[in-house]
């Protein structure tokens, strides 16, 4: 094997927990986080080790890679395990259920660039921490008013459980991204159109947002979108609280 081309540089990073919020972890007095990563490159190929261990969160284990097959073709992915990370779940009796479980999450996609600047990502992402379709379903029926069940959930207490995980974005298990920008169709300066598209795999809802990007004017940058979503009933993109969107954006930079 090619050794000479291998390359390798190490980070280390430890903070000491004192006074920080619990939105990083749980509060521990005087806790000690520690998180390394570990950069190869060989031959054409990024590689990416990372670890974090501590008294604020559980510890958890990552590695990513990034390779160009061409100069206009990329491959990449993304795997972490958490060895403990906890969910919030909705029992059938409308009861809850704190779980602590070890979790495989990952990430693979591809990069492609044609010769009149089309630049295509497409990638498939697994939450393993997320709610399988019958989950969200039970969740949903109980916002609608579908399932009353003895003792069900209040208002309250199922927007504690949106809070607290089922209304967190890409909540269900298995997505597929993609993304499509063509830069100056038709030789128009300055302008980009693209679409963007998710959709849950697991229920088959989507989103997807046209947008056209303009940037002619020295300082500015305008961006029209519209955002289409489409699911059936009980479905993530289906229940959202919005079903149809559109936005203007107007970026000063200075």
């Amino acid at each position: 094997m090619a050794f000479h081309w291998l390359k390798i540089f190490v980070r280390c990073y430890a903070t000491v927990r004192m006074d920080f919020t619990n939105t990083f972890g749980e509060v521990t007095k005087n806790g000690v986080n520690l998180a390394a990563k570990l950069y190869m490159l060989y031959q054409n190929t990024d590689i990416d080790f990372l670890i974090f261990t501590g008294n604020s969160q559980s510890s958890r284990f990552g590695i990513d890679f990034s390779r160009n097959i061409t100069t206009n073709f990329e491959i990449h992915g993304e795997a972490a395990y958490t060895t403990s990370e906890s969910r919030l779940l909705l029992l059938e009796d409308s009861s809850t259920r704190q779980e602590e479980n070890s979790v495989w999450s990952g990430l693979f996609g591809l990069r492609y660039l044609t010769a009149n600047d089309l630049t295509s990502i497409v990638e498939y992402y697994h939450n393993g921490n997320g709610y399988t379709e019958e989950e969200r379903a039970l969740f949903y029926r109980q916002i609608t008013g579908d399932t009353v069940a003895a003792g069900g959930q209040t208002l309250q207490q199922l927007r504690e459980l949106s809070l607290h995980g089922y209304s967190r974005p890409y909540v269900g298990r298995n997505y597929l991204y993609a993304k499509f920008t063509q830069k100056e169709p038709f030789d128009i300066l300055y302008f980009t159109p693209g679409l963007t598209a998710i959709v849950n795999l697991d229920d088959q809802s989507a989103s997807f947002t046209p947008e056209f990007t303009y940037t002619g004017f020295t300082n500015l940058e305008m961006r029209l979108r519209f955002s289409l979503l489409t699911g059936s009933y009980l479905s993530e993109y289906g229940e959202k609280q919005t079903s149809n969107k559109i936005e203007f954006r107007l970026r000063w930079f200075f």
